[in-house]
């Protein structure tokens, strides 16, 4: 998003925790317009997307690029359920390109206000055994290197730029297109109800199993968790309600409250959990997938090996709980796929997924310094959009195919134009 100072835009996330004023603000309308800036230019280039992650993937003073009139469908195959989308589509007006295809998509998260790009870029994903991130997905892309040069790649031609490119951190160029694996449209019935919370430890990998999608939240000082689960439906579509609870105003009240006084954060997620009331919808996928995210927070998200996930939750639970910290917002606890992206967090191994939040009120950095440790511990690769301290030595040793995603990395940007100065922690080794 972008925002007036001075005689400059000054761009930010959506959380507010990252924020620069970019030099030169690029939007181009076409692929061509984007080669031509960059042949025109020098110095470093970055992609702003929709600003949804956390981390400082988009900072830059020199050169933002914008994607947001590089939107829309291009083409698909309707044999093969594959559609290719320009990269600056927003994931909340793709699943409506797709119905009328025929096609959606095989699973995505409950947001939805990401460009594909930025989706595909930092593996972002839902939950589901068996069912990847929206880099698993991806069977082809184009790239603009910082050089101007146009690049398809799939798995017949430069296959290693398209496992580099699918999880890319927009390190590598700009992608400008994106094909999709997709699958025939489908409805999904969504049930979302409290459990205990040592009933949903003991039961969550048969949850697991028997649903499509399963996931759970659980509050670090109350006794019950909410729980979700998305099955296939062929019932119909449940009407609005003529009346919503205004979850996220709430949510976003009783945070102010809960760091606000001593003690109040039991009292609160007590009684967002009284709140909460049984929820039963059905609708069409990409309809019921998101869910609204109007209470701004800052998040950390790691990645750990699947076996190993509910473990980790019961110390991170352990360690809140002991600890003075004063925090609303729930764990969240997800499971994804493997895949053979080489960057992506999920490379090589099923995995669960543990997210913990901060409301914007508050300073983030003492409840995540206390559980980062605590996922080290058990394997965990952060979400390269998400908050976390590791840097390209630590990040190394994650990754099997990291030295072959440099490589690519290097051969596209030799002057590393793509890389700010997070990046080039993250991805340079010293």
């Amino acid at each position: 998003m972008a925002e007036s100072v001075g005689n400059l835009a000054a761009w930010r996330n959506w959380s507010g925790s990252q924020q620069a004023v970019p030099g030169r603000w690029w939007r181009p309308g076409s692929e061509d317009e984007l080669v031509t800036l960059l042949r025109g230019s020098a110095g470093e280039v970055r992609v702003s997307g929709a600003g949804h992650s956390f981390s400082a993937l988009c900072k830059t003073s020199e050169s933002l690029v914008s994607l947001d009139h590089l939107s829309g469908l291009l083409s698909h195959d309707p044999e093969q359920l594959t559609a290719t989308v320009m990269a600056g589509t927003p994931l909340h007006e793709l699943g409506a390109l797709l119905w009328p295809l025929g096609q959606g998509l095989i699973n995505q998260g409950d947001i939805d206000a990401q460009s594909l790009a930025g989706a595909c870029g930092t593996s972002t994903h839902g939950t589901g055994l068996g069912l990847g991130s929206f880099s698993a997905q991806v069977r082809g892309l184009r790239l603009v290197t910082p050089g101007g040069e146009v690049i398809d790649a799939d798995s017949q031609s430069h296959p290693d730029i398209l496992r580099a490119g699918a999880t890319s951190l927009g390190a590598l160029g700009i992608v400008t297109r994106i094909t999709l694996q997709n699958r025939p449209r489908y409805q999904l019935a969504e049930r979302e109800y409290l459990l205990p919370l040592p009933e949903v430890l003991s039961r969550f990998e048969q949850l697991a199993r028997d649903n499509r999608h399963a996931e759970f939240w659980a509050f670090f000082r109350a006794d019950r968790a909410v729980v979700k689960l998305l099955n296939e439906s062929s019932e119909p579509p449940t009407p609005k309600p003529r009346f919503n609870l205004p979850v996220d105003k709430v949510l976003d009240i009783t945070s102010r409250i809960a760091h606000g006084v001593a003690g109040a954060d039991a009292w609160m997620q007590w009684l967002l959990t009284a709140l909460h009331s049984e929820v039963r919808r059905v609708g069409r996928s990409h309809e019921i997938f998101p869910s609204p995210r109007a209470s701004r927070f800052n998040e950390m998200e790691y990645e750990l090996p699947l076996e190993r996930g509910l473990e980790c939750v019961e110390e991170v639970m352990a360690t809140v709980k002991r600890s003075s910290l004063r925090t609303l917002f729930p764990l969240e606890y997800r499971t994804v796929a493997a895949d053979d992206v080489w960057l992506s967090p999920f490379y090589g191994r099923d995995s669960a997924s543990i997210s913990i939040h901060q409301h914007i009120c508050t300073d983030y950095r003492p409840l995540f310094n206390l559980v980062e440790p605590i996922f080290w511990k058990y394997g965990g690769r952060p979400h390269w959009g998400k908050l976390h301290s590791l840097d390209a030595r630590r990040l190394a040793e994650l990754y099997p195919r990291w030295d072959d995603a440099a490589r690519v990395r290097e051969r596209l940007d030799p002057q590393g134009r793509m890389l700010n100065a997070h990046l080039r922690t993250l991805l340079v080794l010293p």
